[in-house]
């Protein structure tokens, strides 16, 4: 049953944004949510996230009223809106040109559906949101017929990739570390040219260094297929994540700290994925100083290392990314953070100690180097 949330500046389109309401509550399984009576302030605020996170798409009206803060006034309601849903919530945003006004700066890539031109009834908007939302209409007063197939980071990321739930917590994360064929659909899909899949930190940083692809993309003994990708930035990896949650509409991110150290240790205190008692033969390390030299197959040390909820490579073989600002242990997408959180440690160490669960080190977000990887996350 699709949910739609809809964002609008009441000054301006309080009207259609009635008619638009009763339009889609008219369609068969169709909800939607509308601000009409809520008064600013913190009881607003927790109230408004709360129905973007419900939501399955977040409607966002464009007005002059919603860039009113360009002019030196208070920021729009709707911009605050957008982000809560961009960043934190990661909602598909459909964009409705409702009067002209410039987009949204932090919407600028997105294209919109233009209700100004000439000739376009409420009906035509109304279908133009169903298809950006993936539902199918049908002649007839444009009742939903069967949900689109949109495809799932399942159906696009080659192998190896599955999901693992951690009982209890809400979330699962992804069983191995993100490879290289799967860095590579984001490449294809222009993801270094996409300014909509990139924090705006992140895209400054993008444009300043001239970022088209990991560091060491080409090197081969970093490139293989089933190998980790590495020598990309914390930015890097959150365009990946933003990426892979457009398109497959699923809540995609990196990890938490806390989420990657339970998904790695459990809740029995052990020190290792695999147990109390270290064991070089169960991770890509060069403890004896006999090691391989060079980052394994994601899938070489499955069954042997694995986590007790069967998570693979969670000690050893690369650093891994995690969404968590390191110093202040905020997990805010869009902050400005000095450090964000690395785990899991590299093949190259040897110090049984920067394997465990609990080991923790920082990297300044867009430092992109050999060492450093990721996996993801899904809530």
């Amino acid at each position: 049953m699709p949910h739609f949330f809809i964002s609008y500046a009441k000054k301006d389109t309080r009207q259609l944004v009635l008619q638009l309401e009763t339009a889609l509550k008219a369609l068969p399984d169709v909800t939607t949510w509308v601000d009409k009576s809520l008064k600013a302030g913190r009881s607003w605020e927790i109230q408004i996230q709360t129905e973007i996170d419900r939501c399955d798409y977040m409607i966002v009206l464009y007005s002059p009223d919603i860039n009113r803060h360009k002019q030196g006034e208070d920021e729009s309601y709707v911009l605050t809106e957008i982000s809560y849903a961009k960043y934190t919530a990661h909602k598909l945003i459909i964009p409705v040109m409702a009067q002209k006004t410039d987009a949204p700066i932090s919407l600028t890539t997105a294209h919109y559906i233009d209700f100004t031109l000439s000739g376009l009834t409420l009906n035509d908007i109304i279908a133009a949101i169903c298809e950006e939302a993936g539902i199918l209409v049908g002649a007839q007063g444009f009742a939903p017929t069967a949900p689109s197939i949109r495809p799932t980071s399942l159906s696009i990321m080659p192998a190896p990739f599955a999901w693992i739930d951690i009982p209890g917590k809400g979330y699962s994360i992804a069983k191995y570390p993100i490879t290289n064929a799967q860095f590579k659909k984001f490449i294809e899909a222009d993801g270094y040219k996409q300014k909509k899949w990139w924090t705006d930190i992140g895209w400054q940083q993008r444009e300043q260094d001239k970022w088209l692809q990991p560091r060491y993309w080409t090197h081969s003994l970093w490139n293989g297929t089933e190998q980790p990708v590495v020598g990309v930035s914390w930015y890097e990896s959150v365009a990946f994540c933003l990426w892979l949650s457009d398109f497959t509409h699923e809540k995609i991110m990196l990890p938490t700290e806390d989420q990657w150290q339970y998904a790695a240790q459990g809740d029995d205190g052990r020190d290792y994925p695999w147990g109390k008692q270290w064991d070089a033969s169960r991770c890509n390390n060069n403890v004896d100083g006999e090691g391989i030299g060079k980052t394994t197959p994601v899938r070489h040390y499955e069954g042997k290392g694995d986590s007790p909820f069967g998570v693979v490579d969670m000690a050893v073989n690369v650093w891994e990314w995690c969404l968590t600002d390191f110093k202040n242990k905020t997990n805010d997408v869009n902050s400005i953070a000095f450090s964000r959180v690395l785990r899991g440690g590299f093949w190259n160490y040897n110090n049984t100690d920067s394997f465990r669960c609990d080991h923790r080190l920082s990297n300044l977000p867009n430092d992109g180097y050999s060492l450093g990887g990721f996996r993801v996350s899904r809530s």
